[in-house]
């Protein structure tokens, strides 16, 4: 991944609990600032990739770094690998750019390894987000037994953002009354895209929690009503300029977990020397 200086704890991404029960659980609330780095692998390079991501990970355990990071490998769409990472503020954003500044040595094994990896990559973006609690749903899961994301991502028309929240409440009313059972993340993109844009989180343990979810869905319909399935379309079509729906799986060769995510499963994110 190229943008080492924006990789920071992500083992606080959970799912909307009331801190005195995340406490009792091991789990945190969603990181108010989290940063989504997208890159363009080539294809063909996914193994090779995976390999220098790996030995990013040693390089920062053996400099006792502490920005851990989760990683993904798109399983629709293009050749894609996704890192996302939180922050409890813009200062601790900062903190976590220049954590490796006071170690020179680890920072040019870090460099080297960039250099390294920028074969296996066409392109890269950084985005990052803030959490939009109000725009948020569901109860809380422990990220570490979650194996993939549903990631829609919602391009909006310029000055619609409002509205489209609105159409957002009005869903969100509809979930919480159909009792709808996925929980997911809003996040609102601050920076680094030129349009509005919003990320919604959904993780699973599995992609056959999908074949369950007809009659949730038929159920959430029904809470909306006729009139309310109309108006909601309607917002969004008015709204909404693109929409992307996209699946990702988890990768611990990927990934920097920290000790809570580890603990989670160790079998699952314990990478085994090759």
């Amino acid at each position: 991944m190229i943008h080492t200086t924006v990789r920071s704890l992500v083992t606080h991404l959970v799912f909307l609990m009331a801190p005195v029960l995340l406490a009792q659980s091991g789990v945190m609330p969603p990181p108010p600032l989290m940063a989504f780095i997208r890159e363009d692998v080539k294809p063909g390079h996914g193994s090779a990739h995976a390999a220098t991501e790996a030995a990013w990970a040693r390089a920062l355990t053996k400099a006792k770094a502490t920005d851990h990071y989760m990683g993904m490998t798109a399983i629709t769409g293009a050749s894609e690998a996704l890192f996302i990472m939180g922050y409890a503020s813009y200062a601790d954003w900062e903190a976590k750019q220049n954590e490796l500044d006071s170690n020179p040595a680890a920072k040019k094994e870090i460099d080297k390894i960039s250099r390294e990896d920028g074969e296996h990559i066409s392109g890269s973006r950084t985005l990052l987000g803030s959490w939009r609690k109000d725009l948020s749903y569901g109860s809380g899961v422990e990220i570490g037994k979650m194996r993939y994301f549903r990631i829609r991502t919602f391009r909006i028309k310029q000055g619609q953002n409002k509205a489209f929240e609105e159409g957002v409440k009005m869903a969100l009313a509809a979930y919480q009354k159909s009792k709808y059972p996925a929980p997911f993340a809003f996040y609102e993109i601050v920076a680094g895209v030129g349009t509005p844009t919003y990320i919604v989180l959904r993780p699973m343990k599995s992609l056959g929690e999908l074949d369950a979810m007809d009659t949730a869905d038929k159920a959430f319909r029904e809470a909306l009503g006729e009139e309310g399935q109309k108006a909601m379309a309607k917002v969004f079509a008015d709204t909404v300029n693109i929409a992307e729906n996209q699946f990702w799986a988890f990768s611990p060769k990927l990934s920097f977990p920290g000790p809570q995510t580890i603990a989670s499963d160790p079998a699952f994110w314990t990478v085994k020397a090759e």
